[in-house]
């Protein structure tokens, strides 16, 4: 299953009220810096790819996580915040002060107007948006992160779930009314996923993605993912090239219907789970201090352990 996580900025100087000079140059706050920690430490295992919005605050965000993972390639997308305002009028203005130019362009409700130089048309933005899909879709990457800004993110789900036949003032407004209900904090998104066989994405909301809101997942919930590969309810498919008698003693990483689950193999015997990401990015991880009865596997019968180990082995 191919898997994009969408995940946006951490909190900006413009986000805490302050006036900003430069749309772009926006830098991040003392806090956006911890929550793009945060972000880099939620991830499981390294993505495929990692990708970044050419904005600075995009980018200072990303970079906890190339840091993290400096094998993986990094790439720099069109995937910019939508930029409707003319950004000379808007230097060294704060979005307060800036609330009564938005309230008059949506008004508008005009898909095909630009505010000035610099600025892009509704319809502009939402074809950023569906290249920036269709990119991913023919990609060769099965496990994406992105790092944009909110309406973008918003723009791309809006798509997905609304499947706009055609971009208008109606869909324009439409999307206006999307975007105030799903607003998209810092440091959260949403995690795109599609089988092979599918053709179109799935979206599941809201991904939490900070190391504090990943640990809501518990090892009972894991544990019953578990069971229902091994009662057949659902398919399980390994993420990686090597094989369970491959890796002998190691990590396995198997994907469950968008679930990311670390399974350890000890010289051939299935031992236990190190880590779990749900499909909605909560988090589970393995406390080697207090094993016992927290473990999903062992929370597992004595049937089901073996069943599951040998489902393992045929990967």
């Amino acid at each position: 299953m191919k898997h994009v996580r969408l995940i946006r900025h951490g909190e900006s100087a413009a986000n805490a009220g302050e006036a900003s000079s430069d749309h772009a140059s926006i830098p991040l706050t003392p806090k956006g810096v911890e929550q793009a920690h945060l972000v880099a430490r939620a991830f499981a295992q390294a993505p495929d790819l990692i990708v970044a919005s050419p904005f600075s605050r995009a980018q200072a965000t990303a970079m906890q996580t190339v840091a993290a993972f400096p094998s993986v390639p990094f790439e720099i997308w069109p995937i910019h915040e939508f930029t409707y305002l003319e950004p000379a009028r808007c230097i060294n203005t704060t979005v307060a002060q800036r609330r009564d130019w938005v309230d008059s362009y949506w008004a508008k409700a005009d898909f095909t107007f630009i505010d000035g130089e610099g600025a892009e048309s509704f319809l502009d933005f939402i074809s950023r948006a569906q290249s920036f899909l269709n990119r991913v879709t023919e990609h060769p990457a099965q496990d994406i992160a992105v790092f944009s800004h909110g309406q973008l993110i918003n723009a791309v789900a809006w798509l997905i779930e609304r499947n706009p036949q055609e971009i208008d003032g109606r869909a324009m407004a439409d999307w206006r009314e999307y975007e105030i209900a799903n607003h998209v904090p810092n440091c959260e998104g949403c995690l795109l996923s599609k089988k092979p066989e599918e053709a179109a994405w799935r979206v599941n909301r809201p991904s939490r993605l900070t190391a504090d809101a990943a640990s809501a997942l518990s090892a009972r919930e894991v544990c019953q993912v578990l069971r229902e590969v091994i009662f057949g309810r659902c398919g399980m498919t390994k993420v990686g090239q090597a094989s369970w008698d491959e890796i002998y003693a190691g990590h396995l990483h198997i994907d469950v219907d968008g679930w990311r689950i670390s399974i350890y193999n000890d010289c051939d015997t299935l031992d236990y789970c190190e880590e779990c990401f749900s499909a909605d990015g909560r988090r589970w991880s393995f406390d080697s201090g207090d094993r016992f009865g927290t473990d999903p596997v062992a929370l597992l019968s004595t049937w089901e352990h073996q069943t599951l180990e040998q489902m393992l082995k045929e990967l």
